[in-house]
């Protein structure tokens, strides 16, 4: 396949699609001034997490945390965040997501340095356990997965909600990283794909029992990172500030009609909102258990089979 776009166009929702930055979602566009916020990064060490926080910074935000395990990673980014904006706040806090007593730790340090909670929570980190049938994939490499992309979401999540000061009615945004691919059933991607749809359901579960928090799913497309296979390289053409850009939209009331949902970093913006009353009364972009059933709108099989 010699088609660039053969694994994105199927996924697009919009007429339109990028895979190149475009003004409505660039931090150079004043409507997205992120002026006085504070995001923490998690995954912030390299790739489209890396790239997320320049945005960020770009933006005008007051502080960027940065997150991920290795120390020298963050450091490297948050000197280079600094070199290009000298006014921004950077704070290193090298974590491991799986470890709930460190993440709290992350977010008390966050609440120290700026005397403050965090106003964006965005999760990038990720782990795959690949390219291997589930007979064949050992248990402990397998919920290996799971321990990185569901345990660690929540983790997150939890300690971002309490670090608040009223965490029965907390605020701000948070943000998880899923991926097209939650929605494949694959042979040897099992652990990935699964937790991917697993995280897009605690979203809307988030969303469901806080209403004051505002909390979205995303996927970042296809970027050249380290973390791409050599099968999908040549699709890997992403811009990897893309999903740093579209979270400068998230993070803006305007986009509260996205709430629980799941969005794409290809889709143009401007153009989903002019969907946004149908989007929220159908709830098209939250996810659907066997939508044949009455309970999610559907008639049942009788009725399915009538209407033939």
């Amino acid at each position: 396949m010699s088609d660039p776009d053969v694994f994105t166009k199927p996924f697009n929702l919009t007429p339109k699609f990028h895979r190149d930055l475009y003004p409505f979602i660039s931090p150079e566009n004043p409507q997205n001034s992120q002026e006085g916020k504070i995001v923490v990064v998690i995954g912030g060490g390299d790739g489209i997490g890396a790239a997320a926080a320049q945005v960020w910074a770009r933006a005008g935000a007051q502080g960027v945390v940065l997150v991920a395990r290795r120390a020298e990673t963050l450091q490297k980014v948050g000197s280079e965040i600094k070199a290009a904006n000298p006014k921004v706040e950077v704070v290193i806090a090298p974590t491991d997501i799986t470890n709930g007593d460190a993440v709290k730790e992350m977010f008390g340090k966050v609440n120290s340095a700026f005397g403050r909670p965090a106003d964006v929570m965005l999760n990038v980190a990720g782990y795959s356990a690949e390219n291997e049938m589930v007979g064949d994939t050992g248990v402990e490499e397998w919920w290996k997965s799971w321990n990185v992309n569901l345990k660690g979401s929540y983790a997150a999540i939890h300690h971002f909600i309490q670090s608040q000061k009223d965490p029965k009615n907390p605020t701000g945004t948070v943000i998880l990283v899923s991926g097209n691919r939650a929605g494949l059933t694959e042979p040897g991607h099992s652990a990935y794909n699964i937790s991917k749809l697993a995280q897009q359901r605690l979203i809307e579960h988030i969303h469901a029992e806080y209403p004051t928090l505002r909390a979205f799913t995303t996927s970042p497309g296809i970027v050249l990172t380290k973390q791409i296979t050599p099968a999908y390289m040549k699709y890997a053409v992403d811009h990897p500030q893309l999903l740093g850009s579209l979270t400068l939209y998230l993070a803006q009331p305007r986009a509260d009609y996205l709430r629980g949902d799941y969005v794409s970093v290809n889709w143009d913006m401007e153009e989903l909102e002019t969907y946004k009353d149908d989007i929220v009364k159908r709830k098209l972009l939250k996810t659907s258990w066997l939508p044949i059933m009455p309970i999610g709108g559907g008639t049942g099989l009788g009725g399915s089979l009538a209407q033939k």
